[in-house]
């Protein structure tokens, strides 16, 4: 009779990216007791298998490295390899439809499979799948995933029309930019809410999250005597809080990253109350998750579309706003990219690249690259006009994409009722003027659904729309 195989965390396999630069514990099952010997670039690290079956090793930082090299455990009897690993960064991509929607789906398909030409750039599909409790393997049903080279047939394989189009541009711009391996983690579940999204041990702040806590633990206490309640839940719109990372996010922990991308809320909007709370309950789960508290989270805001109320698409820009600000996350402004009939716009290439820059500039220090279009720091009031100071990318003046007046732009007094104000743009400041508003207290900018912004300024970036009181 043969005896438990010796085998790497479903997170490992060969073609690879390990994350530069950190501790990189690897993970796998083996037989009780026995001790495995990992080696990989010079390294021979130890680990003792649990009763459970489970084995953590843990490397030392390595180097990024393009160099191909092999990653093998061994036991007394038994041997396991990934070939072809590579060391540089790694990126989780998570979300709903707009982040799972593949590159032969979006706008001119041809650049991106283009881009898909890149040794450098490794893919790992996590298939859509939930479970009611926290996963050590990916559920065999949604099938296994595993790590590949990126050219134009892996990017077209699976998925939803392929490998997200948004990751694939990020990635590619980060591989072009820093000259060093990226591996990209798809793990996106169409039409999903962001509660299934976030574990049990991070529900906590906020009555929603209370409320998600309370009905998973009532589940889990009614499968004591029979089947879990959350079993049978897999398609979109009956996905249960927390389940979404047991299947898709806990068998990856704890696989070191360099980051994370969020680009959901659609099946959010008319409940934004909690949004705020609950992203940064994300937030929180997957630094934790990845041993990396200062994790840098980059969301994309929604696109302009219809929905039963633009002032609920409004209500979510705010809880996106709210929830980005600090020094590790971040807002990539998608404001002139929607289509208002088609909730799935396909110019998916301009927020793939513009996720890129904010990583960029914020995590790897780079000043050249614009993080965003000019940001409002502070807004002064007087009679029938306001003044409105910009940071920009390198201090560079105000100006618009297009070379026409400021769009979007209004004032509002405290009838809050708003009207067209007329923009003056002097360097970083841009003076605001309406006789319809004597006594303006409020400002906003592209604050309506289909209002397409123009502010930018030397980095050509468009400003992220905003309501200042």
């Amino acid at each position: 009779m043969t005896g438990p195989t010796l085998r790497f965390g479903d997170a490992f396999t060969s073609h690879m990216v390990l994350q530069r630069d950190v501790p990189v514990p690897v993970q796998g099952d083996g037989p009780p007791g026995e001790e495995v010997r990992v080696t990989f670039a010079g390294q021979a690290v130890t680990a003792r298998v649990t009763g459970q079956g489970r084995w953590t090793a843990t490397l030392a930082p390595l180097a990024a490295s393009a160099h191909a090299q092999t990653l093998t455990a061994r036991t007394a009897t038994q041997r396991a390899q990934c070939r072809d690993v590579l060391v540089g960064d790694v990126w989780l991509c998570a979300g709903q439809s707009n982040m799972e929607l593949g590159v032969t789906m979006a706008d001119h398909p041809d650049r991106a499979l283009a881009l898909a030409d890149q040794p450098l750039l490794r893919l790992l599909l996590i298939h859509k799948s939930s479970a009611p409790t926290p996963q050590v393997h990916f559920p065999p049903a949604a099938g296994q995933p595993r790590w590949t080279v990126c050219t134009p047939r892996t990017a077209r394989r699976g998925g939803w029309g392929g490998f997200s189009v948004v990751a694939l541009h990020f990635g590619a711009r980060l591989v072009a930019d820093l000259g060093v391996p990226v591996g990209l983690i798809q793990a996106a579940y169409g039409g999903s809410r962001i509660a299934p999204f976030i574990p049990l041990w991070a529900q906590r702040g906020h009555p929603a999250l209370d409320a998600d806590a309370a009905e998973i633990r009532a589940a889990d206490h009614a499968a004591r005597s029979g089947p879990h309640p959350f079993t049978p839940y897999q398609a979109w719109n009956t996905l249960k809080p927390g389940t979404a990372w047991n299947a898709m996010i806990a068998p990856l922990t704890p696989l070191p990253l360099r980051g994370a991308l969020w680009y959901q809320g659609e099946s959010d909007v008319g409940d934004a109350g909690p949004y705020a709370a609950r992203l940064r309950a994300l937030m929180v789960a997957l630094r934790r998750a990845s041993g990396q508290p200062h994790l840098p989270v980059y969301a994309a805001q929604l696109a302009p579309y219809r929905y039963a109320s633009d002032d609920d698409l409004l209500a979510l820009w705010a809880a996106q706003q709210t929830a980005t600000r600090g020094p590790h996350s971040g807002l990539a402004c998608t404001a002139d990219l929607g289509d208002l009939n088609d909730i799935h716009p396909l110019r998916k290439a301009e927020v793939g690249r513009r996720l890129a820059s904010l990583a960029l500039h914020r995590t790897y220090g780079r000043a050249d690259v614009p993080g965003s279009g000019p940001d409002l720091r502070a807004v002064t009031f007087g009679p029938g006009r306001a003044t409105l100071t910009f940071r920009t990318h390198m201090d560079s003046a105000l100006r618009t994409l297009d070379g026409g007046a400021p769009r979007g732009f209004a004032l509002a007094g405290p009838d809050g009722q708003f009207a067209p104000a007329v923009v003056r743009l002097r360097g970083v400041r841009a003076h605001l003027h309406s006789s319809d508003v004597p006594a303006p207290t409020q400002v906003r900018h592209a604050w309506q659904v289909g209002a397409e912004p123009n502010l930018t300024d030397a980095g050509q970036l468009p400003a992220t729309p905003f309501l200042r009181r």
